[in-house]
């Protein structure tokens, strides 16, 4: 229950790198901030024409998630691309996680690869925990967990959070390093710290199992907690269960319904095979429905 599904995680968020001040880019800041995202689009596309690297990257930002236009990867790479080849390593990151991914471009690990270490280059952590991936998976590369883990503990000793995480995982399997329950929980505290949903669900598993740590079912259930409100499916999950269980809270068949529910609809896949049985059998207080049992079903495939 506590793997990170590795995604190449790049947080498409603003970045504030210490660049000289542009007047039309910090209004943009200023309204991006507010969610006055028209207005933050307008500024920042002033800027960028005027080559402000950071008004580039942040109109990538904006076309990548959606804000105040349709989501277009085609245009969120070129205003990243026109960043990155300035050198500013958000950017690089960036372009590498869309070659990753294919997105608005074909996938190309090597590209990927590429853009990262020029990040990386620049001691930017968000391209070292990338590369981590891509050594630990094998995209492009061998596998190879002994350079995933020294690519994930390069990013986690900037204080990356997700960094922090997949170094943690490592610790809990084994993989490229001794097995280490109690420095994975060290490990997914200091992500947790900083509001990092998988990280807290790992260290709410932890807890749960007893590894690393003394067994707390109610402290599992606090962070499994944290977790779910962020909307983390796998976080949703294992509170029903806890609350179907009756394990560090009061048993609650509603709670564990509900919290089931929410998981399922998050798309977690488990969630939604769970609610299949509870409607066969008709389990959680729930009255046996062949068709919520098929409707599913249908989800779960």
């Amino acid at each position: 229950m506590d793997r990170f599904i590795t995604r190449f995680v790049l947080t498409a968020a603003l970045v504030g790198m210490a660049l000289p001040a542009h007047a039309d880019y910090e209004s943009g800041r200023a309204a991006y901030e507010k969610a006055d995202f028209a207005v933050a689009l307008q500024e920042f596309s002033a800027a960028a024409v005027k080559g402000v690297v950071n008004a580039q990257n942040d109109l990538g930002v904006m076309y990548e998630k959606g804000q105040g236009v349709p989501i277009d990867y085609a245009k969120a790479l070129s205003w990243y691309r026109k960043a990155a080849d300035k050198g500013f390593a958000p950017a690089q990151t960036s372009v590498g996680y869309f070659y990753a991914e294919g997105l608005g471009v074909p996938k190309d690990y090597a590209q990927a690869m590429a853009w990262y270490r020029k990040a990386s280059d620049q001691n930017f952590a968000q391209a070292q925990n990338n590369i981590g991936a891509m050594f630990e998976n094998g995209y492009g590369v061998a596998v190879d967990p002994v350079q995933a883990v020294e690519w994930y503990r390069k990013a986690a000793d900037k204080g990356l959070a997700s960094g922090q995480t997949n170094l943690g995982y490592m610790y809990r399997q084994g993989r490229g390093v001794a097995k280490d329950d109690a420095m994975a929980a060290a490990l997914y505290t200091k992500a947790a710290a900083q509001n990092f949903a998988l990280a807290q669900n790992n260290l709410g598993y932890l807890y749960a199992e007893g590894l690393g740590v003394s067994q707390d079912y109610a402290t599992a259930g606090s962070w499994y907690r944290k977790a779910a409100a962020q909307g983390s499916g796998l976080a949703q999950f294992n509170l029903a269960r806890l609350y179907e269980q009756g394990k560090g809270v009061p048993q609650d068949n509603a709670q564990s319904f509900s919290w089931l529910t929410q998981s399922a609809n998050s798309g977690y896949k488990p969630a939604m095979r769970r609610l299949v049985e509870v409607y066969q059998r008709g389990l959680l207080g729930q009255s046996a429905s062949p068709e919520m049992a098929r409707l599913w079903t249908d989800k779960a495939r």
